[in-house]
Protein backbone atom coordinates (compact mmCIF):
# COMPACT_ATOMS: atom_id res chain seq x y z
CA UNK A 1 0.00 0.00 0.00
CA UNK A 2 1.11 3.26 -0.80
CA UNK A 3 1.68 5.72 2.40
CA UNK A 4 -1.57 7.59 1.65
CA UNK A 5 -3.90 4.42 1.38
CA UNK A 6 -1.75 3.49 4.86
CA UNK A 7 -2.73 6.91 6.69
CA UNK A 8 -6.51 6.64 5.48
CA UNK A 9 -6.81 3.20 6.43
CA UNK A 10 -5.22 3.79 9.76
CA UNK A 11 -7.29 7.09 9.81
CA UNK A 12 -10.38 4.52 9.57
CA UNK A 13 -9.33 2.51 11.84
CA UNK A 14 -8.76 4.69 14.79
CA UNK A 15 -12.37 6.12 13.85
CA UNK A 16 -13.56 2.88 13.89
CA UNK A 17 -12.08 2.02 17.32
CA UNK A 18 -13.53 4.89 18.84
CA UNK A 19 -16.57 4.39 18.43
CA UNK A 20 -16.24 1.10 19.67
CA UNK A 21 -14.75 2.83 22.85
CA UNK A 22 -17.59 5.02 23.09
CA UNK A 23 -19.47 1.82 23.44
CA UNK A 24 -17.14 0.45 25.99
CA UNK A 25 -17.08 3.76 28.23
CA UNK A 26 -20.62 3.82 28.66
CA UNK A 27 -21.00 0.16 30.39
CA UNK A 28 -18.00 1.17 32.00
CA UNK A 29 -19.08 3.95 33.69
CA UNK A 30 -22.22 1.98 34.78
CA UNK A 31 -21.36 -1.19 36.83
CA UNK A 32 -25.02 -2.66 36.72
CA UNK A 33 -24.31 -2.69 33.07
CA UNK A 34 -21.13 -4.85 33.24
CA UNK A 35 -22.93 -8.37 33.25
CA UNK A 36 -19.65 -10.30 34.19
CA UNK A 37 -19.30 -13.79 33.20
CA UNK A 38 -16.17 -16.56 33.34
CA UNK A 39 -15.11 -18.13 29.90
CA UNK A 40 -14.04 -21.50 29.55
CA UNK A 41 -10.55 -20.47 31.04
CA UNK A 42 -11.65 -18.67 34.03
CA UNK A 43 -10.95 -15.36 32.33
CA UNK A 44 -13.47 -12.74 32.92
CA UNK A 45 -16.00 -11.58 29.69
CA UNK A 46 -18.34 -8.16 30.46
CA UNK A 47 -20.81 -6.94 28.24
CA UNK A 48 -18.15 -4.03 27.33
CA UNK A 49 -15.93 -6.73 25.82
CA UNK A 50 -19.44 -7.75 23.18
CA UNK A 51 -20.48 -4.06 23.00
CA UNK A 52 -17.20 -2.94 21.25
CA UNK A 53 -16.99 -6.58 19.14
CA UNK A 54 -20.69 -5.79 17.76
CA UNK A 55 -19.20 -2.34 16.90
CA UNK A 56 -16.21 -3.87 15.36
CA UNK A 57 -17.66 -6.43 13.74
CA UNK A 58 -20.45 -4.30 11.72
CA UNK A 59 -17.82 -1.39 10.82
CA UNK A 60 -15.04 -3.49 9.59
CA UNK A 61 -16.89 -4.29 6.24
CA UNK A 62 -17.26 -0.49 5.87
CA UNK A 63 -13.21 0.17 6.19
CA UNK A 64 -11.08 0.73 2.61
CA UNK A 65 -10.01 -2.83 3.07
CA UNK A 66 -12.36 -5.65 3.91
CA UNK A 67 -11.52 -9.12 4.90
CA UNK A 68 -12.74 -11.63 7.35
CA UNK A 69 -12.60 -11.07 11.10
CA UNK A 70 -10.53 -13.15 13.59
CA UNK A 71 -11.64 -11.75 17.03
CA UNK A 72 -11.39 -13.07 20.73
CA UNK A 73 -15.11 -13.20 20.98
CA UNK A 74 -15.77 -14.49 17.35
CA UNK A 75 -17.73 -17.44 18.08
CA UNK A 76 -15.23 -20.73 17.15
CA UNK A 77 -17.70 -21.58 13.59
CA UNK A 78 -16.85 -18.07 12.75
CA UNK A 79 -13.01 -19.11 12.76
CA UNK A 80 -13.13 -22.56 11.15
CA UNK A 81 -11.79 -21.78 7.77
CA UNK A 82 -9.19 -18.99 9.40
CA UNK A 83 -5.49 -20.73 8.35
CA UNK A 84 -6.98 -20.63 4.98
CA UNK A 85 -7.50 -16.23 4.89
CA UNK A 86 -4.61 -15.02 2.89
CA UNK A 87 -5.72 -11.77 4.85
CA UNK A 88 -7.72 -10.77 8.32
CA UNK A 89 -8.48 -8.23 10.81
CA UNK A 90 -7.29 -9.66 13.91
CA UNK A 91 -8.91 -8.02 17.13
CA UNK A 92 -9.08 -7.59 20.95
CA UNK A 93 -12.28 -5.69 21.49
CA UNK A 94 -11.09 -5.14 25.04
CA UNK A 95 -7.64 -5.88 26.09
CA UNK A 96 -7.00 -5.69 29.70
CA UNK A 97 -10.95 -6.66 30.88
CA UNK A 98 -9.29 -7.15 34.51
CA UNK A 99 -8.09 -3.50 34.47
CA UNK A 100 -11.67 -2.88 33.52
CA UNK A 101 -12.97 -4.61 36.09
CA UNK A 102 -10.80 -2.80 38.45
CA UNK A 103 -11.66 0.89 37.21
CA UNK A 104 -8.10 1.50 36.55
CA UNK A 105 -8.27 2.83 32.79
CA UNK A 106 -5.68 0.60 31.33
CA UNK A 107 -7.55 -1.00 29.01
CA UNK A 108 -7.69 -0.86 24.91
CA UNK A 109 -8.78 -2.12 22.17
CA UNK A 110 -5.92 -3.36 19.90
CA UNK A 111 -7.26 -3.97 15.60
CA UNK A 112 -4.52 -5.54 13.62
CA UNK A 113 -4.22 -6.51 10.26
CA UNK A 114 -2.79 -9.64 9.20
CA UNK A 115 -1.24 -10.76 5.42
CA UNK A 116 -0.16 -13.83 5.46
CA UNK A 117 1.48 -14.67 8.76
CA UNK A 118 2.80 -11.38 10.01
CA UNK A 119 1.06 -8.17 11.13
CA UNK A 120 1.23 -5.22 9.08
CA UNK A 121 -1.17 -3.01 10.32
CA UNK A 122 -1.93 -2.16 14.05
CA UNK A 123 -4.00 0.17 16.50
CA UNK A 124 -4.39 0.54 19.90
CA UNK A 125 -6.35 2.59 21.19
CA UNK A 126 -7.67 3.46 24.62
CA UNK A 127 -11.07 4.40 24.84
CA UNK A 128 -10.12 6.54 28.38
CA UNK A 129 -7.89 9.07 27.23
CA UNK A 130 -8.91 8.87 23.43
CA UNK A 131 -5.15 8.26 22.36
CA UNK A 132 -4.32 5.55 19.75
CA UNK A 133 -0.91 4.22 18.92
CA UNK A 134 -0.63 3.52 15.74
CA UNK A 135 1.43 2.04 12.75
CA UNK A 136 1.58 0.02 9.39
CA UNK A 137 4.91 -1.62 7.91
CA UNK A 138 6.98 1.16 6.05
CA UNK A 139 4.87 3.93 6.95
CA UNK A 140 6.22 4.36 10.59
CA UNK A 141 4.60 4.57 14.18
CA UNK A 142 2.58 7.19 15.65
CA UNK A 143 1.17 8.55 18.47
CA UNK A 144 -2.61 9.98 17.53
CA UNK A 145 -4.68 12.16 20.29
CA UNK A 146 -7.00 14.56 19.42
CA UNK A 147 -6.21 14.38 15.23
CA UNK A 148 -2.35 15.08 15.76
CA UNK A 149 -0.21 12.69 14.49
CA UNK A 150 3.07 12.96 16.85
CA UNK A 151 5.74 10.30 15.43
CA UNK A 152 7.46 7.90 18.42
CA UNK A 153 11.13 5.99 18.09
CA UNK A 154 12.24 2.96 20.74
CA UNK A 155 14.64 5.10 23.12
CA UNK A 156 18.26 3.79 22.75
CA UNK A 157 20.00 1.99 25.83
CA UNK A 158 21.66 4.14 28.35
CA UNK A 159 24.91 4.52 28.60
CA UNK A 160 27.26 5.02 31.36
CA UNK A 161 25.09 5.37 33.92
CA UNK A 162 22.95 8.10 33.01
CA UNK A 163 19.52 6.57 33.55
CA UNK A 164 18.44 3.31 35.17
CA UNK A 165 16.97 0.61 32.77
CA UNK A 166 12.76 1.13 32.65
CA UNK A 167 10.85 -2.53 33.16
CA UNK A 168 7.28 -2.07 32.14
CA UNK A 169 5.67 -5.03 33.82
CA UNK A 170 1.88 -6.50 34.06
CA UNK A 171 0.47 -5.38 36.75
CA UNK A 172 -1.31 -9.32 37.15
CA UNK A 173 0.89 -11.32 36.07
CA UNK A 174 4.00 -11.30 37.96
CA UNK A 175 6.37 -14.82 38.03
CA UNK A 176 9.32 -15.85 39.51
CA UNK A 177 10.85 -16.66 35.77
CA UNK A 178 10.12 -12.44 35.73
CA UNK A 179 12.49 -12.02 38.93
CA UNK A 180 15.03 -14.39 37.30
CA UNK A 181 15.14 -12.34 34.55
CA UNK A 182 15.59 -8.66 36.45
CA UNK A 183 18.22 -10.18 38.27
CA UNK A 184 20.27 -11.21 35.24
CA UNK A 185 19.52 -7.52 33.63
CA UNK A 186 20.56 -6.00 36.62
CA UNK A 187 24.40 -8.05 37.01
CA UNK A 188 24.92 -8.14 33.02
CA UNK A 189 23.47 -3.85 31.82
CA UNK A 190 22.87 -2.01 35.21
CA UNK A 191 20.20 -1.30 37.42
CA UNK A 192 16.38 -1.86 36.33
CA UNK A 193 13.14 0.23 37.57
CA UNK A 194 9.65 -1.55 37.04
CA UNK A 195 6.93 0.62 35.68
CA UNK A 196 3.67 -1.39 35.95
CA UNK A 197 1.00 -1.73 33.21
CA UNK A 198 -2.14 -2.81 31.99
CA UNK A 199 -3.41 -4.41 28.33
CA UNK A 200 -1.41 -3.71 25.04
CA UNK A 201 0.10 0.09 26.52
CA UNK A 202 3.16 -2.23 28.09
CA UNK A 203 4.62 -3.11 24.72
CA UNK A 204 3.32 0.45 23.02
CA UNK A 205 5.50 2.65 26.19
CA UNK A 206 8.68 0.83 24.75
CA UNK A 207 7.75 1.92 21.33
CA UNK A 208 7.07 5.96 22.67
CA UNK A 209 10.95 5.08 24.41
CA UNK A 210 9.12 5.69 27.60
CA UNK A 211 10.57 1.77 28.54
CA UNK A 212 13.39 -0.12 27.31
CA UNK A 213 11.91 -3.49 27.48
CA UNK A 214 8.71 -4.94 28.09
CA UNK A 215 9.30 -9.05 29.68
CA UNK A 216 6.53 -11.45 29.27
CA UNK A 217 7.21 -15.36 30.57
CA UNK A 218 3.81 -17.08 30.08
CA UNK A 219 1.02 -16.92 27.63
CA UNK A 220 -1.00 -14.46 26.09
CA UNK A 221 -3.08 -14.74 22.87
CA UNK A 222 -2.16 -13.33 19.26
CA UNK A 223 -4.91 -10.43 19.26
CA UNK A 224 -2.88 -9.48 22.51
CA UNK A 225 0.27 -8.93 20.52
CA UNK A 226 -0.34 -8.12 16.80
CA UNK A 227 -1.07 -4.23 16.93
CA UNK A 228 1.08 -3.57 19.32
CA UNK A 229 4.12 -5.49 17.39
CA UNK A 230 3.39 -3.40 14.41
CA UNK A 231 3.28 -0.43 16.40
CA UNK A 232 6.71 -1.05 18.13
CA UNK A 233 8.70 -2.56 14.65
CA UNK A 234 8.18 0.30 12.90
CA UNK A 235 8.90 2.40 16.00
CA UNK A 236 12.66 0.33 15.76
CA UNK A 237 11.77 -1.82 18.56
CA UNK A 238 11.95 -5.73 18.43
CA UNK A 239 9.02 -8.73 19.25
CA UNK A 240 10.67 -11.48 19.77
CA UNK A 241 10.53 -15.26 21.24
CA UNK A 242 13.38 -17.27 23.24
CA UNK A 243 14.56 -18.50 19.98
CA UNK A 244 15.22 -14.54 18.73
CA UNK A 245 12.62 -14.54 15.73
CA UNK A 246 9.28 -12.50 15.64
CA UNK A 247 6.17 -13.17 16.19
CA UNK A 248 3.91 -15.00 13.24
CA UNK A 249 0.22 -14.96 13.43
CA UNK A 250 -2.05 -17.58 12.31
CA UNK A 251 0.21 -20.29 11.73
CA UNK A 252 -0.33 -23.21 14.17
CA UNK A 253 -3.45 -24.67 15.40
CA UNK A 254 -3.21 -22.97 18.98
CA UNK A 255 -3.91 -18.93 19.03
CA UNK A 256 -1.66 -18.74 22.45
CA UNK A 257 1.80 -17.21 22.25
CA UNK A 258 4.59 -18.30 23.83
CA UNK A 259 6.63 -16.01 26.48
CA UNK A 260 8.53 -12.96 24.47
CA UNK A 261 10.77 -9.88 25.00
CA UNK A 262 9.19 -6.69 23.90
CA UNK A 263 12.62 -3.90 23.58
CA UNK A 264 13.65 -1.23 22.29
CA UNK A 265 17.21 -1.51 21.63
CA UNK A 266 19.75 -3.99 21.48
CA UNK A 267 17.58 -7.25 21.73
CA UNK A 268 20.71 -9.44 21.90
CA UNK A 269 21.30 -8.69 25.39
CA UNK A 270 18.51 -8.39 26.16
CA UNK A 271 17.92 -12.43 25.00
CA UNK A 272 21.05 -13.52 26.61
CA UNK A 273 19.36 -12.81 30.03
CA UNK A 274 16.56 -15.16 29.29
CA UNK A 275 15.95 -17.37 32.35
CA UNK A 276 16.36 -20.89 31.64
CA UNK A 277 13.76 -22.86 31.70
CA UNK A 278 11.41 -20.44 29.86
Amino acid sequence: MTKERDRELLTSVIALATRAGEAILAIYHDSSRWQVQSKSDNSPLTAADLAAHAVIAAGLPELPLVAPLLSEESAPADLADRRSWPRFWLVDPLDGTKEFLARNDEFSINIALVEGDAAVLGVVHSPVTGVSHVAARGFGAFRVEAGVWQPIRVAPLPQDGERVLRLTVSRRHGSDALQRFEQAVAAAMGPTQSLPAGSAFKICVVAEGLADAYPRFGPTSEWDTAAAQVVLEEAGGYLLGPDGRAFRYNCRDTLLNGSFLAVGAEPERWLACWPEGE
